[in-house]
């Protein structure tokens, strides 16, 4: 029984890690020409559009390039006022990615939303304009209950990148919560990557991909897959060829998706 229910729980959370990921990527297709249309700026306040299409709104507003101070007075403006616990978030991430750094006291004051997205969302975006005031609120945050909210703490102690927190995710790898053990190992590992030189990254991640957790080797084949070198493929291949490897299942996804992708081909996995 507790097996099916953590197996109902992973399902969930990835469910919930596919939103988290759709989000944090979807800035990247946006058309950057759209960013100052007045349509825009109009989605992104309209609480009676559906939710994903504020969101896109207000992810595009953060791409600005040349109307930086218009962009950051309407993302504070959701970020500390709006109903919207998902706008909130995607106006605090949005502030991280246009990285004006008047930005900062209104991304200060959003680390008491109620909502822990929006929390993380800010940590992460302070950390990426240098300010590491967010710190332990990520640290005692991946020791909570809420599996995203921790999610993201992952995502902003890398974007803080400060190696003394290792000593103190390590502290967690004991706890009986089974998702702060496993989200302070990811996060461990990730800091740890940091600094390495290219080579240094590549036997790192091949050593990371042999890992029990699934969620770890799954991040170091992720990780290998974006490099795409021909060191870095050869690395996932041989992980599909060792049952043994723990990584094996996420090694195969990973290529899998590249094919898809038309980043290599099916004759390639052969070689």
């Amino acid at each position: 029984m507790n097996r099916m229910i953590r197996l109902v729980v992973v399902s969930i959370c990835m469910a919930i890690l596919a939103i988290v990921l759709m989000i944090s990527v979807t800035h990247i297709s946006l058309v950057c020409a759209a960013t100052e249309s007045p349509s825009v700026e109009a989605n992104a306040k309209d609480s009676s559009l559906q939710q994903k299409e504020r969101v896109l709104a207000i992810l595009t507003i953060g791409k600005s390039t040349t109307t930086v101070e218009r962009s950051r007075t309407i993302l504070e403006e959701i970020l500390e006022k709006d109903e919207n616990k998902f706008c909130r978030e995607a106006s605090a991430m949005a502030l991280g990615i246009l990285c004006d750094k008047k930005a900062i006291p209104k991304l200060k004051q959003s680390l008491k939303d109620d909502f822990g997205n929006v929390k993380m969302r800010a940590v992460w975006a302070l950390a990426k304009m240098g300010d590491k005031s967010g710190k332990e609120l990520a640290l005692e945050t991946i020791k909570g209950e809420d599996v995203t909210a921790q999610l993201l703490a992952v995502e902003a102690i890398e974007a803080i990148g400060d190696k003394d927190m290792i000593d103190e995710l390590k502290k967690n790898l004991d706890s009986k919560n089974v998702w702060t053990k496993i989200h302070s190992k990811l996060a461990i590992k990730r800091l740890e990557i940091q600094g390495l030189s290219e080579a240094e990254k590549l036997n790192f991640l091949e050593k990371t991909l042999k890992d029990n957790q699934l969620e770890v080797n799954r991040w170091a084949a992720i990780e290998l897959g974006k490099r795409g070198t021909t060191e870095a493929i050869n690395i996932l291949k041989q992980a599909t060829k060792d049952r043994e490897n723990p990584g094996n299942y996420s090694a195969r996804k990973i290529l899998q998706r590249l094919v898809e992708m038309g980043k290599i081909s099916k004759e390639d996995l052969q070689r």
